[in-house]
C-alpha cells in the first residue's frame, strides 16, 4: 500500500503548468492558484481541477458558478505566487496591481498570459479533502510564449531540445 507521502514524491514528479483559476461573487473578484487543471473533453469541451475544500475562492467558486482559468507564463511566475498566498502582504488584494480585463461570464481575465478559458461549473465531486471541478468550456484565447512550469515542488520553465 503507498502512503500519502510517497504518493506526494511521486506525483512531484509530474511536471505541470501553473494556471490562475479566477471567479467573482457579488462584484467580488476571487482566484487561487492550480497546477491540478487539465483537459478531459473536445466534445463536449470539458476541463477538470481539483480545490481544496478550505480553499477561500471556494464557497464563490460554487456560488456563481462560472470561473475562468489563466494558463501563466514564464515570466508571470510572481502572479503564480501571489495567487497561491506565497506573497503574504498581497493577500489582501491579491489582483491589486493587475491589469485585468473580464471574460463574457465575469471572470477576471489577466492579462498576456499563454491561454485562457471562460468556463461554468458542471459538475462538483467530492473527492475527500478537495472538490474535483468538472468545467464546461464557453469561450477562449491564447498568445504566444514560454509557460511556467512546475516540477518536484519547484518552479520554472520549458527548455527545448536544440
Amino acid at each position: 500500500m503507498v502512503d500519502s507521502q510517497t504518493f506526494k514524491n511521486v506525483m512531484s514528479r509530474w511536471a505541470t503548468g501553473i494556471s490562475v483559476i479566477t471567479t467573482h461573487d457579488d462584484g467580488v473578484w476571487h482566484g487561487f492558484t492550480a497546477n491540478s487543471f487539465a483537459s478531459v473533453s473536445i466534445d463536449p469541451l470539458l476541463v477538470t481541477f481539483s480545490m481544496g475544500l478550505s480553499l477561500a475562492a471556494r464557497p464563490p467558486l460554487l456560488k456563481s458558478g462560472v470561473l475562468a482559468i489563466n494558463v501563466l507564463k514564464a515570466e508571470q511566475m510572481e502572479w503564480g505566487k501571489v495567487f497561491a498566498g506565497m506573497i503574504p502582504e498581497r493577500n489582501a488584494n491579491r489582483f491589486e496591481m493587475i491589469d485585468c480585463t473580464v471574460s463574457d461570464l465575469g471572470c477576471p481575465l489577466l492579462p498576456d498570459t499563454l491561454g485562457w478559458l471562460s468556463c461554468r461549473v458542471e459538475r462538483v465531486i467530492n473527492v475527500g479533502a478537495s472538490d474535483l471541478i468538472l468545467a464546461e468550456v464557453v469561450s477562449g484565447g491564447w498568445s504566444d510564449g514560454d509557460p511556467l512550469l512546475y516540477f518536484h515542488r519547484q518552479w520554472g520553465q520549458f527548455q527545448p531540445f536544440a
